[in-house]
């Protein structure tokens, strides 16, 4: 059976890590980097195992907001790292049911035909995940598999986790996300028709649908950010809300305004890129009130991103 469809899995001598990866925080380039190296040393390739979504989703039959990287930047990443080949095992009932030994034998010695593993220190994998380190160093002995386990990075007295990270995310907390994913926090997305209620207040907003509806979205708030727009950086502010002032939908939104920019961005894709919380998303008494509020918001931004008129210089 092939666990990998539509991807060229013919090696010479694969080095395989496997795992979710989300947010290729500290803690996994530090596991990569050792993978890259000893493909380079073995003149093989260095492989990922990953998963489309996390294996939770297929356990719990449902989706829920959790992720750090869409797959496109993650795999990116990845590859910037110097990843030779990122696959993904579409994890599935048949995959969750499997025990650990046959995971190891279906799936990386006879599909993936490695003899080399990397590993980060908690890794799990097979029914119920039941196979972790010591299992596979069992495992090992038996069936000429190599395995090297990497050991946590720590921050303070505190492992880099994905986990961990997603906490600071919910907290809107982006200067210790970015202490431990190694880089600011992003979000990806599409910019859809809004309710032009921005505009009507003379600053008009960018109404960003999220290109990955698991992406974790941060805390309720006004954030300092960068926006990419095909490769060009601007600057600006990015409400995470329900604009309580303005509307009555209830509905939750991801709305930037771009400082000294013009221009019909519908159906454009951006990323945002989230420096720190401003301030907590707040109901006002009067459209004058939160005109002077965003003002003052946008004030903080020049000050911030170093920017004078219609002139921005990225610091």
């Amino acid at each position: 059976m092939t666990y990998f469809t539509h991807q060229n899995n013919i090696f010479k001598r694969p080095i395989v890590a496997m795992g979710t990866f989300d947010g290729v925080h500290l803690g996994h380039q530090k596991l990569i980097q050792r993978l890259v190296q000893k493909a380079e040393k073995l003149s093989g390739e260095a492989v990922i195992i990953t998963y489309f979504h996390h294996p939770l989703e297929t356990i719990h039959k449902k989706t829920f907001p959790y992720l750090l990287t869409e797959r496109a930047k993650k795999e990116k990443l990845l590859k910037n790292l110097g990843v030779d080949f990122v696959l993904y095992l579409k994890f599935n009932q048949k995959i969750a049911k499997m025990s650990p030994e046959e995971f190891l034998d279906e799936i990386i010695l006879k599909e993936i035909k490695t003899t080399s593993l990397v590993v980060g220190y908690d890794t799990h994998f097979g029914k119920d995940r039941s196979g972790d380190h010591k299992f596979l160093q069992s495992f090992a002995q038996e069936n000429e598999l190599e395995i090297e386990l990497i050991p946590p990075l720590k921050i303070g007295n505190r492992i880099v986790s994905s986990s961990i990270i997603r906490d600071y995310v919910r907290e809107g907390n982006m200067i210790e996300v970015k202490k431990y994913l190694g880089r600011n926090y992003t979000l990806a997305g599409l910019v859809r028709k809004g309710h032009k209620l921005g505009t009507g207040l003379g600053f008009p907003t960018l109404n960003i649908n999220p290109a990955d509806q698991n992406k974790l979205i941060p805390a309720l708030g006004v954030y300092l950010c960068e926006i990419l727009i095909e490769e060009q950086r601007y600057f600006g502010l990015t409400n995470v809300g329900y604009s309580p002032t303005l509307k009555k939908t209830g509905i939750l939104e991801v709305e930037t305004h771009i400082l000294d920019f013009a221009g019909d961005l519908y159906n454009e894709e951006v990323e945002i890129i989230f420096h720190r919380k401003l301030r907590e998303e707040l109901h006002f008494e009067s459209r004058n009130d939160l005109i002077d509020a965003i003002k003052a918001d946008i004030k903080a931004a020049r000050k911030y991103f170093n920017l004078k008129g219609n002139d921005y210089v990225l610091l």
